[in-house]
């Protein structure tokens, strides 16, 4: 029998697996899921539009050897799957509340039967789970990543109330009201869960219409705000880029959208113009926390950084800027190595330290080469673009180049005539899978698509598409009508200029270079306890298993990622890390600094998704992994 444990390979390509972000003069972006791109819908059924995670663990080729530094390995339980389907990929997320530990079943190897998975953990020694309380999500939803239990008290509803995001089976567009935003359920009975309101979100779309369903929903985070006795729940919405949306959900059974104007470039100004490849900004993770007199929300913004928001009063006009941090013009990990690159970006997780004078961030990154895209030719040469790569298709890597000529051969929707180069195709009318096959059989040997006529033109999609023999990338309309030559195209006109007649378009360059997976970023912070008063974020240092910055390590050990960490809620010293392939890690920190003080992977290596930490009945302390490729781990730090 395979190791249930045993970790994933490295996915075949940028942004989790499947998204390839490229850009001039070695900068670029990459991240574990995509830029939320508000095209991320079909726009007919079977086009097929994949999230930007849909490869992110392919294939099994190999794992880091097993340590055991200063961590005790208490217990671990598997969770069971739809039969025949193995663990491979399927968990995801972790929360505990009182005796119960709580696990997003993600949507590989199927994207049938997910949910949540509930485990009893009042013997951390022996974590089982209570089959009969599975959590499901409804048809051609998947559930992933920001877990959580809040206890709630008051007029509408007394007890345990869990929340899970919903977002979009690859492949598949499910009728309302079955997709987008976010459930909640009553596990005030852990093995008897109640739904109370199932796929409450926001509505609106990037164009500022009404959908009959609610955004796709990456995350979210609940809190009870003492002051007012309300509670709420802040959202990253995977369809509306740079909007962060806030619920009241004092109802639970009736939430209440209270802000969804919350764009964080427009009111706060967290973007930063240098480096000039830190241009996915939207929100990702997020923590509250109760500082004196006001609510402090560490915001996790992408390429826009680490953020600190008072969300005391959450309404439009409310929510203010306590402070921001920015990337610097050089990645601190490789130029300690001797490469001078840019910074990635990625600010993915964050969490106060107990004193709140420090902040650890995770900076996600799955891909250890940095792709870099220019138009060689034409009006625009010299110029740098983003692309998207396809879900299962060759990747841009140290092997793989496009370079040279490019054709626009219409919609790609027919046979082609034979040609060479780089085939430039625009979105619509078939699928992308059929677009690739056609340009294949023309002997071409790269494939660029754009996006068509549409309010949104300028986000990007990752499409779905499977072949073995040429690269595939989607671009925004912008830069596709750069590609063709058009003349005089800008972001204001792109989405309302017409595509030219078929001919030669614009030589381009696709390239690689390896510039090492996601890392840790610590901070300290300056935030006043009164409402209204501004403070500070000042990075301190940064922390990467060494594995991640070498080479060696780009293929065939897994992903090499850091992804989340959990603070330790005793000692404003202490953290604990899940880093995916690398394993679970414990690191110290403070003004001086941080540095890794335990670490664990185990026989077959590991997968770690989610981190947090859990005190039993009697206050023993234990710290909660969710193996991708198993179930939960609990582990207690000896060091």
């Amino acid at each position: 029998m395979r190791d249930p444990r045993r970790s994933r390979a490295r996915q075949t390509g940028l942004l989790g697996a499947a998204v390839l972000v490229a850009s001039v003069l070695t900068t670029g972006v990459s991240s574990a899921h995509p830029d939320h791109p508000g095209g991320g819908r079909e726009d007919f059924p079977g086009e097929g539009v994949a999230d930007g995670m849909y490869k992110q663990h392919d294939g099994d080729e190999g794992h880091l050897p097993p340590v055991n530094n200063n961590v005790t390995l208490v217990g671990k339980g598997e969770v069971t799957n739809p039969a025949g389907t193995g663990n491979t990929g399927r968990v995801a997320d972790v929360t505990a509340h009182g005796d119960y530990a709580y696990l997003t079943a993600f949507r590989e190897p199927t994207c049938l039967q997910t949910g949540v998975h509930v485990m009893d953990i009042s013997d951390p020694a022996n974590p089982t789970e209570v089959l009969d309380a599975f959590i499901p999500t409804s048809a051609g939803s998947y559930a992933g990543e920001g877990i959580q239990v809040h206890h709630v008290a008051n007029a509408f509803f007394t007890g345990d109330l869990l929340a899970h995001q919903n977002e979009t089976c690859p492949g598949v567009t499910p009728p309302p009201p079955n997709l987008g935003g976010i459930s909640l359920w009553d596990v005030t009975d852990p093995r008897d869960p109640k739904p109370v309101a199932l796929h409450a979100g926001d509505f609106s779309n990037p164009s500022g219409a009404t959908d009959p369903a609610p955004n796709q929903t990456h995350s979210m985070r609940m809190w009870t705000n003492e002051f007012d006795g309300r509670t709420y729940v802040v959202l990253v919405d995977d369809e509306e880029l740079t909007d962060v949306d806030i619920m009241d959900i004092t109802d639970p059974f009736h939430p209440v959208m209270v802000n969804d104007q919350l764009d964080l470039v427009h009111l706060f100004g967290v973007d930063q113009p240098t480096p000039d490849n830190l241009t996915s900004r939207f929100s990702h993770d997020m923590m509250v926390t109760k500082i004196g007199q006001r609510y402090v929300m560490n915001m996790n913004y992408w390429d826009g950084g680490y953020v600190l928001l008072d969300v005391t009063d959450p309404r439009p006009g409310k929510v203010s800027l306590i402070a921001e941090s920015d990337y610097a013009q050089l990645d601190e990990e490789r130029l300690a190595r001797g490469h001078s690159i840019s910074p990635e970006g990625n600010a993915h997780q964050s969490e106060l330290s107990p004193n709140n004078k420090f902040m650890i961030g995770t900076d996600e990154d799955f891909n250890p080469f940095r792709v870099t895209a220019t138009i060689d030719s034409g009006p625009y040469a010299g110029q740098s673009y983003i692309a998207t790569q396809a879900s299962d298709t060759p990747p841009i890597d140290q092997d793989t180049t496009i370079s040279g000529p490019t054709t626009y051969v219409g919609d790609a929707c027919a046979t082609l005539p034979a040609g060479t180069g780089t085939a430039i195709a625009e979105r619509g009318t078939c699928s992308f899978q059929i677009k690739l096959d056609n340009i294949t059989a023309a002997g071409y040997s790269a494939g660029i698509v754009f996006q068509n006529v549409r309010a949104d033109c300028l986000a990007g999609v990752t499409m779905l598409a499977s072949g073995t023999t040429i690269p595939y990338v989607f671009v925004n309309r912008l830069n596709g009508l750069k590609l063709l030559g058009v003349p005089g195209v800008t972001e204001a006109n792109a989405c309302t200029t017409a595509s030219p007649a078929t001919g030669p378009g614009e030589s381009t360059t696709i390239q690689a270079v390896f510039d090492g997976w996601g890392y840790v970023r610590l901070f300290s912070t300056n935030i006043p306890h009164k409402a209204g008063g501004t403070g500070g974020i000042n990075q301190l240092d940064t922390y990467s298993v060494p594995e991640a910055q070498d080479v060696a390590y780009a293929t065939g050990f897994g992903d090499l990622s850091v992804h989340e960490v959990a603070m330790d809620p005793d000692n404003s010293n202490l953290a604990y890390i899940s880093y995916y392939a690398a394993g679970f890690r414990v690191v110290n920190y403070g003004k001086n600094g941080i540095q890794e003080v335990g670490a664990f992977i185990d026989e077959g290596g590991n997968n770690f998704w989610g981190v947090e930490v859990w005190k039993d009945e009697n206050g023993v302390k234990y710290i909660l992994g969710s193996d991708r490729d198993f179930g939960l781990y609990v582990f207690q730090y000896n060091g």
